[in-house]
């Protein structure tokens, strides 16, 4: 509304509408579109797999080593050994092929028994799979060293 009088002479003011403003209107384009959401991985059961005792363990590390059964049993005793040594201690384990692996809770059972939970952080490089090395790792496929 416009506060300039109307009609001066009785001393009142009135009050008339102003002009509405013209809107010019923007020229309409296509509403910005935001990305579409990208689900990286829910929440699933893990698939049931195997039960793989320490027999079975150790005879398929031999079999995909080439490695006398004699020479490779010690090695992985003390291997899984010491694995459960870090874990009971509470601390982190950074193994390549497998990803991190975490002590998150221990539950003392009383004689020696414990209940862990652990959490396992795969890596990007495909762990789980079936490969038999990993070129990052510095394993070498063939089993050579150099």
């Amino acid at each position: 509304m416009s506060d300039k009088p109307a009609t001066p002479g009785d001393g009142t003011v009135r009050l008339t509408p102003a002009a509405p403003k013209a809107k010019v209107a923007a020229p309409q384009s296509a509403p910005a579109k935001a990305p579409a959401p990208r689900v990286v991985g829910g929440n699933s059961d893990a698939p049931a797999g195997e039960t793989v005792k320490k027999a079975d363990f150790v005879d398929r590390v031999v079999a995909r080593s080439g490695v006398k059964k004699k020479d490779a049993k010690p090695a992985i005793e003390a291997t899984l050994a010491e694995i459960a040594a870090i874990m009971s201690a509470g601390g982190e384990l950074v193994l390549p092929p497998i990803g991190k692996l975490k002590t998150v809770k221990i539950n003392d059972l009383g004689e020696g028994a414990q209940v862990m939970t652990l959490k396992l952080r795969t890596t990007k490089d495909g762990a789980g799979t079936s490969g038999a090395g990993n070129a990052k790792s510095g394993v070498a496929e063939d089993g050579d060293d150099s």
